[in-house]
């Protein structure tokens, strides 16, 4: 009798290669800064792998991790879902995957997609006042909001705000 196994949750397939990749990507002298997955028309799902170092990345970064990543792309299990996987810098406007890395950036404006609307608001733009165990705190145009992380599905700096900081 085959036995049919439901899908892993999302979470946990990130976890577990998280605890692959993060070796390799250490191994080139940066770190993961996070990871995405996506659905390409004709390439099936996309894993994005987004790495960070203190002195930045390059293009020559990427070159090297992809390189060390690609044998346990196609022999692993846990990437067999994937059609391929793409390596980059977070940019400017990097995504926030966690509290930690909210941290650094309190004060610049933030681009908020939630889960479930606060306020009658999905989307929200304002500036990251404050990071707590497990919330948020962002200042809009209508005033303060306090949101449960749980809740962000999408954090990113604002390009715009990040251009005019460099200047």
């Amino acid at each position: 009798m085959v036995q049919i196994h439901p899908p892993l949750p999302l979470e946990m397939i990130k976890e577990d290669i998280k605890r692959l990749l993060i070796p390799l990507i250490e191994k080139s002298g940066c770190e993961l800064w996070g990871l995405e997955i996506a659905t390409q028309q004709g390439k099936g799902k996309v894993l994005r792998i987004y790495i960070d170092a203190i002195q930045g990345v390059n293009l020559d970064d990427c070159e090297k991790v992809s390189k060390e990543i690609d044998y346990f792309f196609q022999f692993e299990d846990v990437f067999s879902d994937f059609g391929s996987f793409e390596v980059s810098s977070p940019g400017l406007d990097r995504r926030l995957f966690n509290l930690q890395q909210c941290k650094n950036f309190v004060g610049d404006v933030v681009l908020l997609t939630l889960f479930s609307k606060v306020e009658g608001q999905r989307k929200i733009k304002g500036i990251l006042q404050e990071v707590l165990d497990s919330e948020i705190s962002v200042k809009t145009e209508k005033g303060e909001l306090l949101l449960d992380f749980s809740n962000v599905e999408k954090c990113k700096l604002d390009l715009d705000f990040q251009l005019g900081k460099k200047k």
